[in-house]
């Protein structure tokens, strides 16, 4: 018996709570009859356990295993190394130790967990403690759990507060550059004719500006950080939250900062030494921001608001609002959900303009009693008339195994929130396990 089978047993005898999510999913972009390839191909396996729970007390450990189908090599010498052959990585899960009651209504989390606040399902503006995770293009509001310390207290029946503070940052995981590439530094041509150009906009002709910037040595390079691990670099923040009749409603404030770097081109030419230098200076603001959500339910229809203004500390970035509110009902097999958000929008955060409106909905139907999902989801930048549709069928034959078909097709023209994913036309098959 090996190893692995041993300890499984062995947590069964101490019968500790496991469940587990198998997954694997290949996407194929066609372009046309020279230009179809697989563009995203990912496999990875969930394990959570939860090896104490009581009355008072409940603890979780969670992991996760990835590899990517593609092999990823940059010289020769990468041939003998097998994780480059076959690229696994390990990603630590919820990992933390709750205890309830304290004192009557006080409840403390410790560890690596997802604290959620919000109350839409695809955008959450007030959210800024989990980071979010971007690695997959059909999951808009996945998060990753972090690392903090959150204490729940709910002192007079439906009202309650929490406050929590997470002394590590971590930025967002972007989606990989084998599904979606973006050319964030210039190369030393472009650079070598921008400076051709502006020897011409000083009265030089095209000749002598050619034969001068040719002389140049040219350098790109990136200049990126983090916040740094200071005591006041510490994201903490707090909600207030209550529920009253059909309605939940919350204030929060939370001091943290941007999930995505914020960029600034900056460029030195040194006419003496004949040489330009360009670094791309990127790092993450510094912010507060206000939030508020309500949520109910009104003769059968489900709706929710959620609002949030950023105040950053940094002048080169403007302080912005952020305003989702939708609604969702189900009537005769069919499930529809409408939200519209004025605001940052993760899919288009490379455009100049990071405030937008947008549309986002979905239409599903369950046929043959619910083994089979039909669903049509897509996203629609007001401004610019862009958009996102991501068709899917889902069959499910029996408890907990999915078989996924589906595509993604997006349109955009040049400054449109979706120009970037303007040729992103895919099929996608996947088979999911759940336990």
């Amino acid at each position: 018996m090996g190893i692995g089978a041993t300890l499984l047993n062995i947590l069964i005898l101490m019968q500790v709570s496991i469940q587990g999510d198998l997954r694997t999913r290949a996407h194929v972009r066609y372009g046309g009859k020279d230009s179809t390839a697989f563009t995203w191909f990912s496999t990875r396996a969930s394990l959570s356990f939860v090896p104490v729970t009581s009355e008072r007390l409940e603890t979780k450990l969670g992991m996760t295993v990835k590899t990517n189908g593609y092999p990823f090599l940059t010289n020769a010498s990468d041939l003998s190394d097998a994780s480059k052959l076959e690229p696994v990585s390990f990603m630590l899960d919820e990992v933390f130790v709750r205890v309830y009651d304290i004192l009557p209504g006080l409840n403390l989390t410790a560890g690596r967990q997802k604290v959620h606040w919000g109350t839409a399902d695809a955008v959450n503006p007030t959210d800024n403690f989990t980071t979010p995770d971007y690695s997959d293009p059909l999951v808009w509001d996945e998060r990753r759990p972090v690392w903090m310390v959150y204490l729940g207290y709910m002192p007079v029946g439906d009202f309650g507060i929490e406050l929590g503070a997470k002394p590590i940052f971590e930025p967002a995981v972007a989606t990989a550059p084998e599904w979606f590439s973006v050319a964030v530094l210039p190369d030393i041509e472009q650079l070598r004719n921008g400076l051709i150009q502006e020897f011409i906009r000083q009265g030089l002709d095209s000749l002598t500006a050619r034969q001068i910037a040719a002389a140049y040595t040219i350098t790109v390079n990136e200049d990126i950080k983090l916040p740094s691990r200071n005591v006041r670099d510490i994201t903490w923040g707090g909600r207030l939250k209550g529920h009253r009749g059909n309605f939940d409603f919350a204030l929060s404030f939370l001091r943290g900062y941007d999930f995505l770097p914020a960029v600034q081109p900056v460029t030195n030419i040194d006419v003496m030494e004949q040489r330009l230098d360009f670094v791309l200076k990127q790092w993450f603001p510094e912010k507060k921001v206000v939030g508020a959500e309500l949520a109910g339910n009104l003769f059968g229809v489900g709706f929710w608001a959620e609002a949030a203004y950023a105040f950053y500390e940094d002048t080169l970035v403007k302080d912005e609002p952020s305003v989702i509110c939708g609604f969702d009902y189900a009537v005769a097999g069919f499930y529809f959900n409408l939200q519209y958000l004025h605001g940052d929008f993760p899919l288009a955060r490379l455009q100049k303009e990071r405030v937008k409106d947008f549309i986002l909905g979905a239409v599903e139907r369950k046929l043959f009693t619910d083994r089979v999902l039909t669903r049509l989801g897509g996203v629609v930048d007001l401004k610019k008339g862009s958009f996102g549709l991501v068709p899917l069928i889902r069959f499910q034959p029996v408890g907990g195994f999915e078989i996924d078909l589906g595509g993604m097709v997006f349109s955009g023209g040049n400054g449109s929130a979706f120009a970037p994913l303007n040729k992103v036309d895919e099929l996608f098959f996947g088979v999911r396990y759940r336990f």
